[in-house]
């Protein structure tokens, strides 16, 4: 079968996210993130980058109409930090601003008091802690302590083995826009769109009829695509009048 995408992929014609013309009042989000891996999250500070030029909104996890949860697989991830952070770089506060560049400059005004603790990397800690995230399963074939136990020679140790992730061709991202009917309508660089449709709904409270999740082309998807932060509020959102009457409701 051939790729139908090939010939505009080459000629530079094919329309990803970031090539989508923008409407007027378009608004651009930058994320301020947790600094270290694991602490108590006391207080945030958010008045300077309220205040500064271009802001039109700071959103931190209670002002979220609906659910702090985006968890793609088991509801395991906050969208925002709430009482506490769990990695280097969790989302604690997202601003709204009329332009990139001013989104990053106010999300650098931020500042957040957060209590150290323990960083948790091996799962074995881990389950002594009773914080997994879901119950372990063991799979067990035959008799194993028969097995061993008629072995001639039993060697014992442990191996270990880091996780790794794979790199898209399209960065990830989202564009929504508010439609008629207090709906929204969200561009967004995934392979999955009804786990966006869904995650979006759950932020928002919104229900999934009035929701349109548009997916032009996947970019190269291998699996994380689907279970990644897709869109909710990260995303970047348009019409400022609209967008606080949304937030508002």
């Amino acid at each position: 079968m051939k790729n139908i995408d090939s010939k505009t992929h080459v000629r530079g014609e094919s329309v990803y996210l970031d090539d989508i013309p923008l409407i007027e009042g378009t608004l651009f989000a930058c994320v301020f993130d947790s600094p270290i891996a694991h602490g108590k999250l006391r207080s945030i500070d958010t008045y300077e980058a309220e205040n500064s030029l271009g802001v039109v909104k700071v959103i931190v996890a209670s002002d979220l109409v609906g659910e702090n949860q985006i968890g793609g697989v088991i509801p395991d991830e906050p969208l925002l930090a709430d009482g506490e952070v769990h990695f280097q770089g969790m989302p604690i506060a997202i601003v709204l601003a009329e332009s990139e560049e001013l989104a990053r400059k106010a999300a650098k005004k931020i500042t957040a008091d957060i209590e150290p603790l323990e960083p948790v990397t091996d799962p074995r800690v881990a389950a002594a802690n009773g914080d997994l995230i879901v119950p372990p399963k063991k799979f067990i074939m035959g008799d194993c302590e028969e097995a061993f136990a008629n072995c001639e020679h039993v060697f014992s140790g442990r191996t270990e083995q880091n996780g790794q992730e794979h790199l898209y061709i399209e960065t990830q991202g989202a564009y929504a826009i508010p439609i008629e009917n207090s709906g929204l309508k969200v561009y967004s660089s995934t392979q999955g769109p009804t786990a966006v449709q869904r995650a979006v709904c759950r932020v928002t409270g919104l229900p999934m009829h009035q929701v349109e999740v548009d997916v032009q082309r996947l970019g190269g998807g291998f699996g994380s695509t689907t279970t990644r932060r897709k869109a909710c509020m990260r995303c970047v959102m348009s019409s400022i009048g609209d967008m606080a009457n949304t937030l508002d409701g």
